[in-house]
C-alpha cells in the first residue's frame, strides 16, 4: 500500500470519527450553552499567558510576564511563534521562577514569572521571510502529570504594552523585514504581521515620507495634478467591490488617475490587469501614489492599501478613506472590527446598501449618519446584470471561523465534521438526483490548504479565489450558506436560501447579531442537518421559489435594484472629506475609554453622578423622554419590553432609552441603548419624564415632582417582601431603609390581580394610583402567533422540535450569601447525571437561575445535550412558550406558566426553612397552588414522569387558580397600560377592537 493510500484512510478513518460526533451532537444540540469544538471542552489542563512587557528592538523579541497555570505544576515551558500562512514554527526555551510567594495558596493556583528571548532571524531559519505573514505567539507547556507538551494562545497583553509596542526592522540580505506586533481584537492575544520589502524600496519609502508634503504641494501645482484615486481589496485579491469600483472609475471617470493595488503574482491579477494603472504591492510606485492619494477606496481596512501597516504611515497617508465593504454587514457582529473605536480602522466614508443597514452601522458600530452613504455596493451593478443563465445548480458556501488558527484544530473541529458530513449525506446525494441537480462547494480562502480532504466529495469542490463568486451566485438555482453575507447577494435576485447555522451560538457569542436572524434573514435557518435537508426538500418541490415574505425581507436590505451604485459611490466620495479631527473618534479610542473605566471604578465618580442629576433635574422634563429598565439593567424582558414594543408597534415619536448593555434588535429610529449606571444613563434619567421598571432605580435618585415613575414589578408575589417579613436575612441594616425610598419614587403601580395589588402596596407602603389591568409580559403567552414564537425561540437556542421541554426555575434563597453585594449563590438541589437519566434522551432539562444568582451551574460535557443552562437568555417568557412543564419552589413564575394551562410541579426540598425562617407566603402554600408539591428527587421524577396526569388532576384548579391571581390577563396589557399612562394614538388594529 502505497503512502498516499495510507494517509488517505487514516483522514477518512479520523473523518468518519468526526462525523459521527457531529451526528451526536445534532442529535443532543447543546444549544443555549455555546457549541464548543473537542478540542475545547474536558476536564483537561489549562492555562493563562499574562504579557508584562514586550519589545522587539536589536533583532531579538523579549517578552516578560506570567503563567496561571491553575491547578497545574509547570516544569518547563517554550515560546511556539506559529506562521499562519506559511505553516512554520520556531520554539525558543522560557526561563521560569515562582511568582510572589504565597499566591498559589491563597488562590489555590500554581502562578510563574516568565521571561524570553528570540532572534527575528529564528522565525525564517535562513530562509526567505515568508512576505504578508501572520505569527501567533504560543506558549508549550511541560506540566507534571501529563505526557505531552499543552499549548496556550499567549494573551491578556496589559493595556500600556500593548499602547507602546512599536514595530522594528530587521535585516536579511538584501531584504527589509517589518514586524509589526498586534492584539487580536476579542482577547488581546499576541500576534506579528511581518512584511517583506526590497532594501531599496525601503529606502524610498523612508525618503518619501519626509519629502511626503513638497512631493504633495508639487503634484497639485504640476501641468499632471489631477486626482489620484486608491482602489483595491485584499492585496492578492481582485473579484469584488474594488475591482468593480476600479473599473468603473477606469470606464467613466478619465478625469480621475485611478491606481489599483495588486501583488501581481496573484492569480487574480489577471481580473484587473486589462484595465491598466495596476501598482505592484509594496513597489516604489505604490509608495509614491499611496502618499499623494486624493481618495483611497477599500474593501476591507484601508490598511491592506497601504504599502506599510503602522501607525506611522497611517498618519502620512492624507487621503480621504472610503470603505467600499464586501457584503451587507448584518449577520456577525463586526463592530470590534470596523467599528469607531478601532485604533486601526478609520473612514470618513462608509458605504451601505439600505438605510436598514445605515441604521444599525450608525447605532452599533458609533459611526454619524452624516459618515454613512447609503449607495449600494459597486458589486451590485453587475449583479442584476441578467447576463449568466440558471443552472439546476445548489452552491454550497459556508464563511470561516476565527478560532480555527491551525491544521489540528480544523481536523478536530465541529464546523469541518458538520460541511463534510452534509456534503457525503446518502440523503442529499438522493436529493440532488431525484430534482437533476449539480452540487458545488465553493471553499472559503482559509479552506485552501484543507481542499484534499474533500477529494472525495459528490460536488464541484471550487476555490473562492479561482472562480468568480458573483457568476456561481447568478447561475445557481439555490444556495445554502452560514453567516455569509452573499446569502443577502442571492436574495437580491430573488432566489431562495437556507442558512445553516449549527453553531450560531458560538459564532454570534454574546454580542450576537446586528439584525434579528430569525426574523430578518432573507432566508430561513435550519440548526441541524435533517432540519437544512427538510428545507433544501420544500424548495426543491417548490421549484426553487423563495417562501412567502422572503422577497419583502431582502428588500429591506437594498435600496437601488439598478446599476448606478458605483456612480452613486463615486459622486458620495467626491463631496465626503477627510476629518482630521474628530471627538466621537476621539473619545473611542483605547487610552479616553481606559481612562473612563479608571474614573467609573474610582470613589468620585458616584457623587459626580449624583451632582450631575441634581443639576439637569432642576431644568424642565423632557415629555417626549422615556428610561426603561428590567432585571437591574441586564435584562431586555419583562413588563418594561412590553410596554416599549408596544410603543414601538404604534409608531410613538417618544425617545425610548433603554438601559442595557446587550444589542435590541428594532427598526424604531429613536430607541437609544446605554448601561446601567453609566453618565448617559444619569443624564437620560434626569430629563426623562417617564420611567419604566420592573424593579426599582437606584434609590439616591428622586423622581421629579411632575413626572411618573411606571412601576410594572416582576411577578405576582408569593413569598412575603420586605415591610412583611419578620427577620430580613442577606442583606445589610439599611437595606429597608433604602427599599423604602427608592418606592416612594413610585407613581404607578401595575397589576394583574386584587392580591397583587394589596401584597405590593403593603410590603412597600405604596399608596399612589394602581393600574390593575393584567401584566404586559403576559401578553406574548396568550398571543396567536406564540407557536411561532415558540419555534423561534427554539431555533435561538438551537435546539429541535419533538422533544420534551422541562424548565426548572428556582429563585434565590436569602441566607446563601456571596462576596458580591446584592448577589446570593445556589447550590442545585439534584444531581444532573441522575436527573438526565431518570427523565431520559427524549427530556431536555432547562436551568434558568434568578437573576441575583451569582453562582455559574457546570454541566458536565456528556450531558451537554440533554441539560441547558439558560439562565442568560433575555427573557424568561420565551423559555415558557417551549416548555412542557416547569419545576419551580418559592418563585412567582408559576403564576405567569399557568396561563399556558400546562404542567407545574413545586420542588420544595427546603419548605420548612423557606417558610417558617427566610420568607413565608401570602398565600396557603400548597392548598392554592395549581400543581402537586414534591420534597424528595424521587418524587420529582416520578411526577415528571406523569404529566399527563398532572394536567388532568389539576385542570380544575387552573380556572379558579387564574380568575383569582390573573383575572384581567388576556394579552392585550400593553395597550391598557400605554393608553392610560402615555395617551399614545392607537393603531387603527386596536381601534376597532
Amino acid at each position: 500500500m502505497t503512502a498516499t493510500r495510507r494517509l488517505q484512510r487514516a483522514v477518512r478513518r479520523r473523518l468518519t470519527g468526526l462525523v459521527a460526533r457531529a451526528r451526536s451532537m445534532e442529535a443532543h444540540a447543546d444549544g443555549f450553552a455555546s457549541a464548543r469544538d473537542a478540542s475545547l471542552i474536558g476536564d483537561g489542563p489549562s492555562a493563562v499567558i499574562y504579557v508584562y512587557a514586550l519589545r522587539g528592538h536589536g533583532g531579538v523579541l523579549r517578552m516578560t510576564g506570567a503563567i496561571n497555570a491553575r491547578a497545574s505544576v509547570v516544569r518547563s515551558a517554550s515560546l511556539v511563534i506559529k506562521a499562519r500562512n506559511s505553516g512554520g514554527r520556531v520554539a525558543a526555551p522560557v526561563r521560569l521562577r515562582p511568582a510572589k510567594p504565597g499566591r498559589e495558596e491563597r488562590l489555590g493556583e500554581h502562578w510563574f514569572r516568565f521571561s524570553v528571548a528570540l532572534p527575528w532571524s529564528d522565525l525564517w531559519d535562513g530562509d526567505e521571510p515568508p512576505d504578508n505573514d501572520v505569527f501567533d505567539a504560543w506558549m508549550a507547556l511541560d506540566l507534571e502529570g501529563q505526557d505531552e507538551p499543552f499549548e496556550v494562545r499567549v494573551g491578556r497583553t496589559r493595556f500600556v504594552v500593548r499602547q507602546l509596542t512599536r514595530p522594528t526592522w530587521a535585516a536579511h540580505g538584501s531584504s527589509a523585514v517589518a514586524i509589526q506586533p498586534y492584539y487580536t481584537y476579542k482577547a488581546s492575544r499576541t500576534s506579528f504581521r511581518v512584511d517583506v520589502f526590497d532594501a531599496d524600496t525601503m529606502r524610498y519609502l523612508r525618503r518619501r515620507l519626509r519629502a511626503r508634503h513638497v512631493d504633495r504641494l508639487r503634484h497639485r501645482l504640476g501641468p499632471e495634478g489631477r486626482p489620484i484615486w486608491l482602489v483595491g481589496e485584499q492585496p492578492f485579491k481582485a473579484q469584488d467591490t474594488g475591482l468593480a469600483m476600479f473599473r468603473h472609475l477606469r470606464q467613466a471617470h478619465p478625469e480621475i488617475d485611478a491606481y489599483y493595488v495588486m501583488d501581481t503574482a496573484s492569480p487574480e491579477y489577471a481580473n484587473v490587469a486589462p484595465l491598466g494603472n495596476v501598482v505592484q504591492h509594496r513597489s516604489k510606485e505604490h509608495v509614491r501614489v499611496s502618499l499623494l492619494a486624493d481618495k483611497v477606496l477599500g474593501s476591507h481596512h484601508p490598511d491592506f492599501l497601504y504599502p506599510l501597516r503602522t501607525d506611522q504611515y497611517r498618519r502620512a497617508v492624507r487621503a480621504t478613506r472610503v470603505f467600499l465593504q464586501h457584503g451587507v454587514m448584518a449577520i456577525k457582529w463586526m463592530a470590534p472590527l470596523y467599528g469607531k473605536g478601532r485604533t486601526d480602522f478609520d473612514t470618513d466614508l462608509f458605504i451601505v446598501s439600505s438605510e436598514r443597514e445605515k441604521q444599525y452601522i450608525v447605532s452599533d458600530f458609533g459611526w454619524r449618519p452624516a459618515e454613512v452613504a447609503v449607495t449600494g455596493l459597486s458589486r451590485f451593478d453587475t449583479l442584476f446584470d441578467q447576463d449568466v443563465p440558471v443552472r439546476r445548480q445548489l452552491m454550497v458556501m459556508p464563511t470561516w471561523r476565527t478560532w480555527l488558527l491551525d491544521a489540528d484544530q480544523y481536523l478536530a473541529s465541529e464546523y469541518h465534521a458538520r460541511w463534510w458530513a452534509l456534503l457525503h449525506s446518502a440523503r442529499l446525494t438522493e436529493l440532488l438526483r431525484r430534482h437533476e441537480m449539480e452540487l458545488v462547494f465553493c471553499l472559503h480562502s482559509n479552506m485552501r490548504a484543507f481542499a484534499h480532504l474533500f477529494a472525495d466529495t459528490p460536488a464541484r469542490v471550487i476555490d473562492q479565489g479561482d472562480v468568480d463568486v458573483q457568476h456561481l451566485l447568478k447561475e445557481s438555482s439555490v444556495l445554502v450558506t452560514d453567516f455569509s453575507s452573499v446569502g443577502f447577494d442571492f436574495a437580491f435576485l430573488d432566489k431562495p436560501v437556507a442558512f445553516y447555522q449549527f453553531d450560531r451560538n458560538r459564532v454570534l457569542n454574546v454580542q450576537g447579531a446586528h439584525i434579528d436572524l430569525d426574523r430578518e434573514l432573507p432566508g430561513n435557518v435550519a440548526m441541524t442537518e435533517d432540519a437544512l435537508l427538510d428545507e433544501l426538500e420544500r424548495i426543491c418541490t417548490s421549484g426553487f421559489v423563495p417562501q412567502p415574505g422572503m422577497r419583502a425581507r431582502a428588500d429591506r436590505f437594498i435600496e437601488h435594484r439598478d446599476q448606478n451604485n458605483s456612480e452613486r459611490i463615486y459622486e458620495a466620495a467626491l463631496s465626503a472629506r477627510r476629518h482630521p479631527f474628530d471627538r466621537d473618534r476621539l473619545l473611542s479610542r483605547p487610552v479616553p475609554t481606559v481612562a473612563y473605566r479608571v474614573w467609573r471604578r474610582s470613589g468620585a465618580y458616584f457623587p459626580m453622578m449624583r451632582l450631575m442629576f441634581r443639576i439637569v433635574r432642576r431644568f424642565p422634563a423632557d415629555p417626549n423622554r422615556v428610561v426603561f429598565e428590567s432585571g437591574l439593567g441586564r435584562q431586555y424582558a419583562d413588563s418594561p419590553r412590553y410596554l416599549y414594543e408596544e410603543l414601538v408597534r404604534r409608531g410613538s415619536p417618544m425617545r425610548k432609552v433603554w438601559a442595557y448593555p446587550g444589542k435590541i434588535h428594532t427598526d424604531d429610529p429613536n430607541t437609544e441603548v446605554v448601561l446601567r449606571l453609566s453618565v448617559a444613563y444619569f443624564w437620560h434619567l434626569a430629563r426623562a419624564k417617564y420611567w419604566v421598571n420592573s424593579q426599582n432605580f437606584p434609590y439616591y435618585l428622586q423622581r421629579r415632582p411632575d413626572g411618573v415613575f411606571v412601576q410594572t414589578w416582576h411577578g405576582t408575589p408569593l413569598k412575603r417582601m420586605l415591610r412583611d417579613v419578620a427577620e430580613v436575612h442577606g442583606r445589610d441594616d439599611g437595606y429597608v431603609d433604602r427599599m423604602l425610598q427608592a418606592a416612594a419614587q413610585w407613581s404607578v403601580l401595575v397589576s394583574p390581580s386584587p392580591y397583587a395589588t394589596k401584597a405590593i402596596s403593603g410590603a412597600y407602603g405604596y399608596e399612589g394610583d394602581v393600574l390593575e389591568v393584567g401584566y404586559p409580559r403576559n401578553d406574548s403567552l396568550l398571543a396567536e402567533d406564540r407557536d411561532e414564537l415558540a419555534e423561534r425561540v427554539r431555533r435561538r437556542l438551537g435546539v429541535p422540535a419533538g422533544k420534551r421541554y422541562v424548565l426548572y426555575a428556582p429563585t434565590f434563597r436569602d441566607d446563601q450569601v456571596t462576596a458580591r453585594k446584592g448577589r446570593f449563590g445556589f447550590e442545585l438541589p439534584f444531581d444532573l447525571a441522575r436527573a438526565a437519566q431518570r427523565l431520559g434522551p427524549d427530556t431536555v432539562l432547562l436551568l434558568r437561575m434568578h437573576v441575583v444568582v451569582a453562582a455559574k451551574i457546570e454541566i458536565p460535557v456528556e450531558l451537554q445535550g440533554q441539560v441547558l443552562d439558560v439562565s442568560q437568555y433575555p427573557d424568561i417568557q420565551d423559555l415558557y412558550l417551549i416548555s412542557d412543564a416547569v419545576v419551580t419552589d418559592y418563585s412567582s413564575v408559576f403564576f405567569d406558566f399557568a396561563l399556558l394551562r400546562r404542567p407545574i410541579v413545586f420542588f420544595a426540598y427546603d419548605l420548612a426553612n423557606y417558610r417558617d425562617r427566610l420568607r413565608g407566603f401570602y398565600l396557603d402554600y400548597p392548598a392554592d397552588l395549581p400543581g402537586p408539591l414534591v420534597t424528595t428527587e424521587d418524587e420529582l421524577y416520578d411526577t415528571l414522569d406523569d404529566l399527563d396526569g398532572v394536567r388532568a388532576r389539576f385542570a380544575d384548579r387552573y380556572e379558579s387558580f387564574l380568575a383569582r391571581f390573573a383575572p384581567h390577563d388576556d394579552g392585550h396589557a400593553a395597550e391598557r397600560v400605554v393608553d392610560a399612562v402615555f395617551g399614545a394614538v392607537r393603531t387603527p388594529e386596536q381601534a376597532s377592537r
